[in-house]
């Protein structure tokens, strides 16, 4: 990579993601340059993990790196028994845009790792991550691949339908689903994906509350956070949020409140609010009562008010270092609010 100028280098690293319920295992996978010099995506056994979130990564003695231009990449989608490849150009300005910029207040670069999500039917999805954030950069369609077991897994005497089920099997969770549901419906990640016209809310009761914090996780792998001091929500196209952190304070004592959407009740009311229309504004709209244990979600726009009922969600709440309340439904692992 002698020819390429050493200006346009960032320091970032490559990791691959499949969803926690459909794993994958990855053939192989590069970002490549320009002159086709290539940073490898280093593999785990299998990829399974939140939508978005790194699971695998190469500490390397040098990690500053052009724009990738290109990615090549080919997985087994385990719950399809399928080989799937992309080999595709990447959106190098958009990519470069992202790696340059800063964070006001240290300096530091925003993003750190270029990430290849790969997902059932052989859609790919690009993200770019940093502490606190991560962005989708390209979301795209591959093909079915010829790939045979012995250049898979030369030491394996299974066929791919054989290793495909002792593999899934070893995925709990994702055994389960797929016992329970089966394959998943084929627009199920084209609805995750999906953007709206939307900005978020949070308002208190209570007077004397001031908001500190968001953090906002979305169905699309995105992840935002936010300070009160720099958020100034406005309408932006965005994925359905998923989980939603919040952090207030009363000047005497801190708050955090975690909530968790249910995905078939948010896709429902998204979907009916904005119908074929992504681009009209809708204001989600948090309310909390002085207490800080009841609380209001509903999508608005002018008179129209639609709420999403806080039964269908999951949340929990924490008064300084201690709980102050939870839903009644509340079922996530120890700590799982924080992930």
């Amino acid at each position: 990579m002698n020819n390429i100028d050493k200006n346009n280098r960032f320091e970032w690293y490559a990791s691959g993601n499949a969803p926690l319920l459909f794993p994958t295992e990855l053939v192989m996978g590069n970002f490549l340059f320009e002159d086709l010099s290539k940073v490898n995506i280093p593999e785990s056994m299998p990829f399974a993990n939140p939508w978005g979130k790194a699971v695998s990564m190469h500490l390397l003695p040098d990690n500053s790196h052009p724009v990738p231009k290109y990615i090549l990449i080919a997985w087994l989608s385990i719950v399809e028994s399928k080989f799937y490849m992309v080999a595709d150009e990447l959106p190098q300005e958009k990519i470069k845009a992202l790696l340059a910029e800063k964070n006001e207040e240290t300096n530091e670069p925003k993003y750190n790792m270029l990430i290849a999500g790969m997902a059932p039917y052989g859609k790919l999805a690009i993200w770019l991550s940093g502490s606190g954030i991560t962005t989708e950069a390209a979301w795209l369609q591959g093909k079915e691949a010829p790939v045979e077991m012995k250049d898979f897994a030369p030491k394996s005497k299974l066929s791919k339908e054989e290793y495909a089920r002792q593999t899934l099997a070893e995925c709990k969770e994702a055994y389960q689903n797929f016992k329970e549901n089966g394959l998943p419906d084929p627009m199920l990640f084209e609805q995750y994906m999906q953007k709206f016209n939307y900005k978020i809310t949070p308002k208190f009761e209570n007077e004397t509350t001031f908001f500190k914090a968001i953090e906002i996780n979305y169905y699309n792998g995105e992840l935002n956070t936010v300070e009160t001091k720099k958020y100034d929500p406005d309408y932006v196209m965005q994925a359905k949020p998923s989980k939603i952190v919040l952090k207030w304070s009363d000047y005497r004592r801190n708050y955090t409140g975690c909530f968790f959407a249910d995905e078939k009740k948010i896709t429902e009311i998204f979907h009916n609010y904005f119908g074929d229309d992504t681009q009209k504004e809708g204001n989600l709209i948090i309310e909390a009562d002085a207490s800080y244990k009841k609380f209001q979600f509903s999508l608005q726009s002018g008179n129209v008010s639609v709420e999403i009922p806080i039964e269908t969600m999951q949340y929990i709440v924490f008064k300084n270092k201690f709980e102050l309340c939870r839903s009644k439904n509340y079922n996530k692992s120890k700590g799982e609010w924080r992930s």
